[in-house]
């Protein structure tokens, strides 16, 4: 019986990928945008984003740009950040103003980050200095991640938990030179902010 529902279960995929694949962009397009934002619809509509995504030349840059951020948010939101990562990128480098993929990247950085931090921790209380060492340089590559995306939404959107975390970020890399400029990169990063991501039907 598993097996059976099983072999269904990979038929309907079969069915509904070819589907995708021969309907026209314009009503895969207007599928996706009935769902997007529907909690109930994320499955169907990450296999829509998916479908739109594997046929990104027909799409505007607009209509891709939305794709890839809520492609990223679904994601984000069905617990796999680590999918949702490339797909924030590629919304930042299609719409660079619109600060909301910056936040949600700059807060998968610091998970990783505070993972790592405890690790850290637990070399120490153990007395491991190399390990200690190892971890710090990891922690490092993540918080060098997370701190651009987090100064662009905090630039674009000020909030003081934000504010506090970049500055408890720069503390733990010692940097004292970024903590001091970081009022007036704040103030240049302001210059291109979009609150509202452009959309296509």
């Amino acid at each position: 019986m598993k097996k059976r529902f099983l072999t269904l279960l990979l038929l309907l995929s079969a069915t509904q990928f070819a589907f995708s694949q021969t309907k026209s962009i314009k009503d895969l397009y207007w599928d996706y945008s009935q769902i997007r934002m529907e909690d109930t619809e994320k499955t169907q509509a990450i296999n829509l984003a998916e479908a739109l995504i594997k046929r990104s030349p027909e799409l505007t840059k607009t209509q891709l740009g939305n794709v890839s951020y809520h492609l990223a948010r679904l994601y984000e939101e069905t617990d796999h950040p680590e999918k949702a990562i490339p797909y924030y990128e590629q919304a930042i480098k299609i719409t660079p103003g619109y600060y909301v993929p910056y936040r949600a990247l700059g807060f998968i950085f610091i998970k990783k980050a505070n993972a790592i931090g405890s690790k850290m921790n637990e070399a120490a209380k153990a007395k491991d200095a190399k390990l200690s060492a190892e971890l710090y340089e990891q922690y490092k590559v993540i918080a060098l991640k997370a701190l651009p995306n987090l100064e662009k939404s905090q630039a674009c959107d000020p909030d003081e938990e934000t504010k506090a975390i970049i500055l408890n970020l720069y503390k733990s890399l010692k940097d004292n030179a970024s903590i001091l400029s970081l009022d007036e990169r704040l103030k240049k990063k302001q210059a291109d902010c979009i609150s509202l991501l452009d959309d296509e039907y």
